[in-house]
């Protein structure tokens, strides 16, 4: 696909996406996800968690772990933030559908799966919009003048 500028989508994407912010926010999401997960688990086995708030639980862990990557991804961009966010939200659940994928031995494809990753990729680009507009060092400071 190209654009009005004669851009691809792929120069598009090298030129604004930073790679190394990509992946430090894969890492920090998974930072994230894992020790939550492992506690929550320890937490499943010793009580009577109700069963049914499992998913819920599992979505918002999911959910503030995609947004703090898309965050963490736009530390050294001044734009696109959501470009950098929404990378980290797909390549997020890329990696856990695999992994489930192999866990469960099933490789489908559903309107599930469809919806977790565009609830995935949206989540990032928030984290990445976010990201942008609250850096410190982005904030354009006027100084007032005594009249």
């Amino acid at each position: 696909m190209i654009n009005k500028t004669g851009q691809t989508a792929k120069n598009i994407i090298s030129e604004h996406a930073n790679k190394w912010g990509v992946a430090k926010g894969i890492i920090v999401s998974y930072l994230i996800t894992m020790p939550i997960f492992l506690i929550f688990a320890y937490v499943l086995t010793f009580t009577d968690f109700p069963q049914k708030y499992i998913p819920l639980f599992v979505i918002i862990t999911t959910l503030i772990s995609i947004a703090l990557a898309g965050w963490v991804s736009t530390k050294n961009v001044r734009s696109r933030g959501w470009l950098n966010g929404g990378i980290v939200g797909f390549i997020y659940m890329l990696v856990l559908f695999i992994l489930s994928s192999i866990t469960f031995e099933t490789f489908a494809i559903n309107k599930h799966v469809v919806s977790m990753f565009v609830i995935g990729i949206l989540t990032g680009s928030i984290g990445g919009i976010l990201g942008i507009n609250f850096k410190k060092d982005s904030r354009i400071k006027v100084k007032k003048k005594n009249f």
